[in-house]
């Protein structure tokens, strides 16, 4: 039977050793993660750790919303465990707190495993493209039609530049996610999580005549590159910016060593999934699963369209400035959504 107990302090170098080991963890389970979202979001962390004979044998870094529907929730990748067995004990002083206070449920998000005996979401895939041996291979993989949209990017002149430049980043990604209908964060949070992340993360931009025109936040964990938040502008969609975006993000990779590239989370079928799939991305599909306490029911996206509608279309018409004042109080009501 493995003992588990809280995170302290001395524990970080075994806690993030054994995430990165775990080939189905995701770099928010990291404990720089956990500080972040602690700081950015004021929400206090539960992260538990179970040990057996001196090893980490599985990690649930949880963290307490309040609110109407007070709930714990876990950081992306959710729980990781040795053996189901392992997962019950972590999840135990969890589902006590969930008894004690009366709350809505555990939410764990985002995870690759589903562990036995939990209601499950299964709304949601992350992209997958395992790399091929050389940039060049992975090119000839592509069909016609990729590779000229690329090329026709190429030919546009857009400049590549690699880096930490967060104030680019947040304005291309402010009007682009504005264009969708979804508030973001305020540049100080993205500033923050790249020095949460170090030299593991880093900021692409794409300019057209000195124009910024895509942005790419990328992250590297364990052999895999991936892209939590991109953005390409709708007046440079003629010149095919999201293609150069991708395909340079993709060589990068390469050129750091990757095995594989996610091209992030999206729902079955939808036009992100199809985006990602042309490039040969796979879908890996991912388990949201749920202890429920006083609610009868987990939240699902389907359950929540009619209202999300309502919301995205209003966000839509927002000056841009407007945007982005309102944009920090509101996804502060939401820390569980990366």
């Amino acid at each position: 039977m493995a003992t588990v107990r809280l995170l302290q302090p001395q524990d970080r170098e075994r806690w993030d050793a054994y995430v990165r080991a775990s080939a189905h963890s995701h770099f928010g389970q990291l404990t720089a993660w956990r500080e972040l979202t602690e700081s950015a979001y004021g929400v206090p962390s539960r992260w538990y750790l179970a040990e057996e004979g001196g090893a980490v044998r599985g990690v649930l870094p949880l963290f307490r919303k309040g609110g109407r529907a007070q709930q714990l929730f876990s950081a992306p990748g959710g729980l990781l465990a040795d053996t189901p067995g392992i997962a019950e004990e972590l999840l135990a002083p969890a589902r006590e707190e969930l008894r004690r206070d009366r709350l809505a449920w555990i939410e764990l998000r985002d995870q690759k495993v589903a562990w036995p005996g939990l209601p499950t979401n299964d709304e949601h895939v992350t992209m997958v493209l395992e790399l091929a041996e050389s940039a060049e291979a992975q090119w000839k993989a592509f069909d016609a039609k990729l590779r000229n949209q690329v090329r026709k990017g190429e030919k546009a002149g857009f400049e590549r530049i690699w880096g930490r430049d967060c104030a680019t980043f947040h304005r291309v990604l402010l009007e682009n996610m504005r264009d969708l209908g979804s508030p973001i964060r305020s540049a100080r949070y993205y500033e923050s999580a790249l020095a949460a992340l170090g030299e593991d993360a880093e900021v692409l931009v794409i300019e057209h005549e000195k124009d910024p025109a895509g942005v790419m936040f990328t992250v590297r964990h364990a052999d895999t590159m991936t892209d939590p938040w991109a953005s390409s502008l709708r007046r440079h969609f003629s010149r095919c910016p999201n293609q150069v975006l991708y395909w340079e993000a993709l060589q990068r990779a390469f050129a750091l060593g990757m095995k594989r590239f996610d091209f992030g989370r999206s729902q079955w079928n939808s036009g992100t999934f199809s985006f990602k799939q042309q490039w040969g991305a796979q879908p890996v599909q991912l388990h949201y699963q749920y202890v429920l306490g006083t609610a009868t029911e987990f939240p699902t996206l389907a359950a929540q369209k009619g209202s999300l509608d309502v919301v995205v279309k209003m966000w839509k018409k927002l000056p841009i400035p407007v945007a982005a004042l309102l944009g920090e109080p509101a996804k502060r009501m939401f820390p569980e959504v990366l």
